[in-house]
């Protein structure tokens, strides 16, 4: 996949959380996975937390989704990784730090899918170490 591609799906991936993020929110991670399945069918999952607020607190996600549901950031992920899927950069996983002031960070993760796979403690691990990051 050219540079420019890649780059403008993640532009796309991060404007459509940035609109799908509550009010006065101050700090999102978003974390999902893709995989084919035997038959060749794309299976995903998707987690993502979101701190708000001038005390910046976490938002509390038992109720459902801290995120709005979004086609087009469905798309825009599921667009990524089959580009890449054609280049041989396959990517298992995707993560996403971005803060408010338009600071981010992208990684991607090559090997594992602990969230499709329902590893807690795994996926709880790579959420936590994009919370951290600076």
């Amino acid at each position: 996949m050219s540079f420019l591609r890649k780059a403008d799906l993640l532009n796309t991936i991060l404007n459509e959380i940035t609109l799908a993020a509550p009010l006065e929110w101050k700090k999102i991670v978003y974390y999902t996975e893709r995989l084919r399945n035997e038959y060749g069918e794309l299976r995903n999952a998707v987690i993502s937390e979101c701190w708000v607020g001038d005390k910046i607190f976490k938002v509390n996600s038992s109720r459902g989704p801290v995120l709005k549901s979004s086609i087009e950031l469905f798309d825009a992920v599921d667009d990524l990784y089959e580009c890449d899927e054609n280049t041989k950069d396959q990517w298992f996983g995707l993560g996403i730090r971005l803060t408010n002031d338009g600071k981010y960070l992208t990684k991607f993760y090559y090997e594992g899918t602990p969230l499709l796979n329902n590893n807690t403690i795994d996926y709880s691990q790579r959420v936590d170490a994009l919370a951290e990051m600076n």
